[in-house]
This record gives C-alpha cells, sequence and structure tokens, in this order.
C-alpha cells in the first residue's frame, strides 16, 4: 500500500491569517494543503499526462493540468474513455445536494437534475429564440419555447429536427418572414410558392362525352384568393375558377349539345373549388 501524506501548499502572496478561531485554521489548512503518493497506487495511474502503452492495463485518475484537481477515471478501451458515474437512486432525492447531481428516482421513474435550487426531470436545455446557444457542438438539441420547434445544431446552424434536406413543405403563416422564423434550416421554395400543388396549365381543348371536340372550351385560372403576401393572386393563377364556352359543334341535325349549353354561347359556368394560397419551404440543412 502507498503511503498518502498531506503536505503544505504555497498559499497566495499577502495571505491574511485567519482570527483567532480553531475552525477558521482548520479551514486555512485544508485549503492550502495536498496529499501526496497517489501516484504509488499499484494498478492506478495519476497525472495529467496520457498514460503510455505499457499502462494501458491500468486506471488512469486523470488531473486537470492547470490545478491538479481530478477530472475523474478513465480505462483503456481502444483509447482512453471515462468510466460512467453510479447515479444514486431512491424514491426521494438526497438532501444538501450539490449543482449538477444526478439522481434517479424509483417512484416516478425518471433522472433527476439538481440545478441548485430544485431537482428537475428537464434535461434538455430551453428558453426563447434569443437564447439558443452559439457556442455548442453540431448535434446539440435545444428546445425553442417560442417557435414551440426542437433544434438541432449543425454545422450550417440551428435547424428542425423535421426532415430532411431537399425535403419540402407546406405551411401558412401570413408572410414568408414568420414562415421562416418558425422554420429555421428552411427557406422559400420559389418554384412552387403561394401555389397549390397540383400546379398550372394553359387554356386546353375538351371534350364531350361522345368525343366530339368542343374547339373554344377555355379553363380560367382563378385571379383572386390569398397570396403568400397576403394580396390578390396573379391572372395565371394555380385554380380553376370557370368554365367558358364560346362555341359549340352541333349535332347532325343542328341542335346543340344541351347538357353543355343551357346558360347560352359566350356564358361563363362558375366552379366554386375550395382552394388556399401557401408558402413551400425546402430544407437546406
Amino acid at each position: 500500500m502507498p503511503t498518502l501524506a498531506l503536505q503544505p501548499a504555497t498559499p497566495p502572496v499577502d495571505t491574511v491569517f485567519p482570527p483567532n478561531s480553531a475552525q477558521a485554521l482548520l479551514n486555512f489548512v485544508a485549503a492550502y494543503s495536498q496529499v501526496t503518493g497517489l501516484e504509488n497506487l499499484a494498478g492506478v495511474v495519476v497525472g495529467s499526462a496520457t498514460p503510455q502503452a505499457v499502462d494501458r492495463d491500468k486506471v488512469w485518475l486523470k488531473l486537470d493540468p492547470a490545478t491538479s484537481r481530478a477530472l475523474g477515471l478513465q480505462v483503456y478501451q481502444g483509447e482512453w474513455i471515462a468510466v460512467p458515474v453510479i447515479v444514486p437512486a431512491g424514491e426521494a432525492p438526497p438532501a444538501g445536494a450539490r449543482a449538477g447531481e444526478i439522481f434517479f428516482n424509483t417512484a416516478s421513474g425518471a433522472v433527476q437534475v439538481y440545478t441548485g435550487a430544485e431537482w428537475t426531470t428537464n434535461l434538455l436545455p430551453s428558453g426563447d429564440s434569443a437564447a439558443r446557444p452559439e457556442d455548442v457542438p453540431v448535434d446539440y438539441l435545444y428546445l425553442d419555447t417560442e417557435i414551440g420547434r426542437l433544434l438541432r445544431r449543425t454545422g450550417s446552424g440551428w435547424s428542425t429536427l423535421d426532415g430532411g434536406v431537399g425535403d419540402i413543405k407546406m405551411v401558412d403563416f401570413a408572410d414568408e418572414d414568420s414562415a421562416l422564423r418558425h422554420n429555421p434550416g428552411w427557406s422559400v421554395f420559389a418554384a412552387m410558392n403561394g401555389r397549390f400543388p397540383l400546379g398550372s396549365s394553359e387554356d386546353r381543348p375538351a371534350r364531350s362525352d361522345g368525343g366530339t371536340t368542343l374547339d373554344q372550351l377555355q379553363l380560367k385560372w382563378a385571379a383572386q384568393g390569398r397570396s403568400a403576401s397576403g394580396g390578390s393572386r396573379e391572372a395565371s393563377a394555380s385554380f380553376i375558377s370557370s368554365l367558358k364556352i364560346n362555341d359549340v359543334e352541333k349535332r347532325a341535325d343542328g341542335t346543340k349539345y344541351d347538357a353543355l349549353t343551357q346558360l347560352g354561347t359566350d356564358q361563363t359556368i362558375n366552379l366554386t373549388p375550395p382552394y388556399r394560397a401557401v408558402i413551400f419551404l425546402r430544407k437546406d440543412y
């Protein structure tokens, strides 16, 4: 067994000696003392430098190179990895805990962390959009409570968890800025923005039930409706609003196809399908 000894450290220059109190003296001594002999523990390597290859069968007590504070135990398994911390468990968390301590509550089946003021099960950092941390590693998660989205830190910035690069989705917001603020990592997909997913078309000829071509059947696209910017749709919008029959081919006996011309030639048959312009987004990262 190694011999552990309590050795005096060097207090800062001009350190004031404590007042005439036994407890203050003990505190002073404890603050400026250090233990030696740990380096002689069998099967344990103590220090801040990575152990040599011949010591990979030992446990490494890693020390902070600046303060010599113990950082934890590590073992070698292809590389030096930290030994998992054993989390205490029970039906109620212990009193007198320090901030950052972990406890497994067997009554609720939840892992709790002590914040310094209370035990909490909310292990996910959260806050509003302005409080998103920046100096965090890739894949760090953050719950943005302002927009109600779980975000992941990527190499390009914060992004929503849903969707993969290249995915397209429809959203309904008053304007593009609002849509993008609620969907970090996405951009406006201009090719379809403000349209219905069926797209649009030019005037096309149609046929009657008997197969006879109607020469001038006009398909008119809706010129009204809420666009992504809140204004009117252009004339080439993406919804059929009416059918107009300019001229109709007659039967052999000279009569017209009554079912299509009850309103008379050159009149409009209005159609009222449900439609709504939307904002299309594409995930960038």
